[in-house]
């Protein structure tokens, strides 16, 4: 009997062979896909992170100014409030010994002590002027100088005049005493005492104001201020 040559039945071949063939091969190359996943997550995460932290300092400056802005006005704010709250030191009234900064307001001599009001009013010791003596003061008006002088005449009555006269003024050179008398100096007219506050106009010293109340010689700052053009 005759041998018939058999050829192998592929389809009856056992399929276990080939498919583990072909994860053989392609094995390696699934490993090195999930190999190669995690440098880029590590990758991606990295990138994020810098972008963050460039974003931070890109706002930072940003925000600097603004910061710098609300310090400064704080500031501003705390001296406003300084200044607006701060106490006020009243003025003395003592007549100054220092004359200061300053002006005379008539010519030929240094500056008169200056005096300043309290409570809008000049006060000077009634005492001081037992020696009948006219006593020449300062008071600054505005920065400007106002010249008078406080005089006690023999009939006992203290009595305040201006520096200053109706006629001669412009000239600026004021008055001096001479005895019971104040002479002009501009144009050497004399005039007693005891008729300064009394008689006025022409070339008069121009009267001021005073009151006597205790022991003080008081004259409002706002009647000093009348004759603020006379200097």
């Amino acid at each position: 009997m005759a041998t018939k040559n058999v050829k192998p039945d592929r389809s009856t071949a056992t399929p276990t062979r080939g498919r583990a063939d072909k994860r053989a091969r392609f094995a390696p190359e699934e490993k090195k896909e999930q190999r190669g996943a995690s440098p880029l997550v590590l990758v991606g995460g990295i990138l994020i992170v810098l972008l963050l932290i460039g974003g931070v300092i890109l706002v930072l400056p940003r925000l600097s100014p603004s910061a710098a802005a609300g310090q400064g006005s704080a500031a501003v704010d705390t001296g406003a409030r300084s200044a607006t709250t701060a106490p006020s030191t009243p003025q003395s009234n003592a007549v100054g010994q220092d004359p200061g900064p300053v002006k005379a307001a008539t010519s030929g001599h240094d500056p008169y002590p200056e005096v300043v009001a309290q409570d809008g009013a000049v006060r000077l010791a009634l005492s001081t002027f037992d020696d009948y003596k006219a006593h020449f003061y300062t008071y600054v008006v505005n920065g400007r100088s106002v010249e008078f002088f406080v005089v006690k005449s023999q009939d006992g009555v203290v009595r305040a005049a201006f520096n200053a006269c109706d006629v001669c003024f412009q000239a600026k050179l004021g008055y001096r005493q001479e005895g019971d008398v104040m002479v002009c100096n501009n144009c050497g007219r004399r005039f007693p005492t005891d008729q300064v506050n009394e008689v006025q106009g022409g070339c008069n010293p121009s009267p001021l104001t005073r009151t006597i109340s205790g022991d003080n010689v008081i004259i409002l700052g706002t009647d000093l201020a009348q004759c603020l053009s006379f200097f």
